[in-house]
């Protein structure tokens, strides 16, 4: 694939068709936050969208577990500003995009156990001062049949967490980077459920990353190792 510098839209070598986002179906992408670009040199961010490789690759993976009768039967609850899923999926949705006025706030959410049978949290983790508090919100408000989609920048390409303990504006307002050695927390945090790393491929730029899920029924646990994605249960 070759990037063209004038319009900022991946261009497929050899006359292919462009590559296409699964979040909307968007053609055409553009340099990521600060310009940059992929791991492998081309252009992140979905033009019509907004998604990023995190994005897309999450929506590769529910893609490749949905259920469409379970998910039917499902209240959604989307921590997101981009719409990873189709809202059409699920019996009702609630998105509360994180930082927005009246947005739900994760440490604390106001609602009963096991409200929701779905629950997106991208990028959310890094961004609030109790990280570990907003985890276990999450897991209580997670039905009994429910699953937990969990990702953040970049902990397929991080090994080490570092928290400096406010929020820096050199870094999106983020209190904290999460590395690989927060997965045994995500068990612990996540008490009663179990978690699966999931590497997980962006269709667009062809880096992967990692996707957490957390789920208190073990069907979806065999469910998701039935597949063929690479995925290692934590708990």
């Amino acid at each position: 694939m070759a990037v063209d510098p004038k319009s900022t839209t991946q261009v497929a070598a050899g006359g292919k068709a462009p590559p296409v986002c699964p979040c909307c179906g968007g053609t055409r992408f553009g340099p990521g936050p600060g310009g940059r670009m992929s791991r492998r040199g081309r252009p992140p961010t979905c033009l019509q969208c907004g998604s990023l490789e995190r994005h897309r690759a999450g929506r590769q993976l529910i893609d490749t577990i949905r259920d469409r009768a379970a998910f039917k039967e499902f209240s959604l609850l989307d921590f997101g500003d981009i719409r990873v899923v189709a809202g059409g999926w699920f019996r009702s949705i609630e998105t509360s995009a994180f930082g927005s006025p009246g947005a739900i706030d994760p440490q604390a959410i106001d609602r009963p156990d096991g409200s929701y049978g779905f629950i997106i949290c991208y990028h959310v983790l890094t961004r609030v001062p109790d990280h570990r508090k907003a985890l276990g919100e999450l897991t209580r408000i997670l039905s009994p049949d429910g699953l937990l989609v969990l990702a953040y920048p970049s902990p397929a390409t991080r090994a080490e967490t570092t928290d400096w303990g406010a929020p820096d504006p050199k870094q999106h307002g983020s209190y904290r980077i999460l590395g690989r050695d927060f997965e045994p927390e995500l068990s612990v945090c996540t008490a009663g459920a179990h978690v699966l790393a999931v590497k997980a491929v962006d269709p667009v730029t062809a880096d992967d990353d990692l996707v957490y899920i957390v789920t208190k029924d073990f069907r979806w646990v065999r469910r998701i190792l039935a597949t063929k994605v690479e995925v290692r249960l934590l708990d």
